[in-house]
């Protein structure tokens, strides 16, 4: 199974946190009792090896939990470091986790787990996120998922059973919401198959859209002033058009309540996470890349 450099690269990062984070927490739980220590030293083990086996076992739903656990041991260490002063050992795992919640995010590694997925001569090109979402939803939906719970357990170790079983239902609950939530923007993608291809994007779309390779006339960067039909949702980053020769219909999403039309289009404009990659594809793919 292919991975990249930078794959391989945060994989062998996680696998160091162990002897460098693991260090920095140890000190963080010396001064609990002995069931909330035991508590907080298993909960980091299950992330770490739940971690692990994401990073490797490469899939959709790997790189969604391997994206909502990357950087819980950076959160951790810094809860950590406020209780007990970080060894040197302490500040490179301050360090090492913060790379791993980085590299973690980045498209290269994004990449690498949806096409592990792919079959035959299949390539498929993740989609950048809503703006909307990158500032505060994720980020909460993110918190939800991996606060509460790890709290609640600590709770329940120390004898306070009432607010950590809450914790712990609000904490399962919001890891279930996240996972749902999350593997939405995971199956975004532009996706190469020998017919053309294929947006796949349930926020914008109802149904997956098929551009054959015979009507594109070309995808490039688009141009200010483009009258193209929007399927970006508004996300950062380098805007890509494909410009058909021939009208096809799409179904875009509504909003709940309202019926779904189909309209036919010729322009339409998506984000991919990595366009140049995107660009050199569909060249090699004899698909017209030029600015008209």
């Amino acid at each position: 199974m292919h991975a990249s450099p930078l794959t391989w690269l945060t994989r062998v990062l996680w696998f160091t946190l162990p002897f460098t984070v693991g260090d920095l927490i140890a000190s963080g739980l010396d001064d609990l009792d002995d069931a909330a220590r035991l508590a907080g030293t298993t909960m980091w083990w299950v992330v770490w090896f739940s971690g692990l086996l994401a990073a490797v076992v490469m899939s959709i739903r790997s790189l969604v939990l391997f994206r909502v656990l990357a950087p819980v041991p950076l959160l951790a260490a810094i809860v950590a470091a406020t209780v007990a002063a970080p060894s040197a050992l302490g500040w490179i795992g301050l360090a090492t986790a913060a790379v791993v919640a980085v590299a973690a995010m980045a498209a290269e590694v994004g990449m690498d787990f949806v096409n592990a997925a792919s079959y035959g001569d299949e390539r498929r090109f993740p989609l950048r996120p809503p703006a909307a979402l990158l500032l505060g939803p994720v980020e909460l939906v993110w918190l939800l998922a991996v606060v509460p719970l790890p709290a609640g357990v600590l709770l329940a170790a120390d004898g306070r059973w009432l607010p950590g079983v809450v914790l712990m239902a609000v904490g399962l609950a919001g890891a279930w919401w996240a996972t749902v939530t999350l593997s939405r923007l995971a199956t975004r993608w532009v996706v190469f198959v020998p017919a053309g291809l294929t947006v796949v994007d349930p926020m914008t779309l109802m149904d997956p859209v098929l551009f054959r390779s015979t009507a594109v006339r070309r995808l490039a960067p688009a141009v200010a002033d483009t009258t193209a039909f929007d399927l970006t949702g508004s996300a950062p980053g380098l805007v890509l058009q494909i410009d058909l020769s021939e009208p096809v219909t799409i179904t875009p999403t509504v909003g709940r309540h309202q019926v779904a039309s189909e309209l036919d289009v010729t322009e339409v404009l998506i984000t991919p996470t990595r366009p140049g990659e995107l660009i050199r594809h569909a060249s090699a793919r004899d698909i017209a890349t030029t600015v008209a």
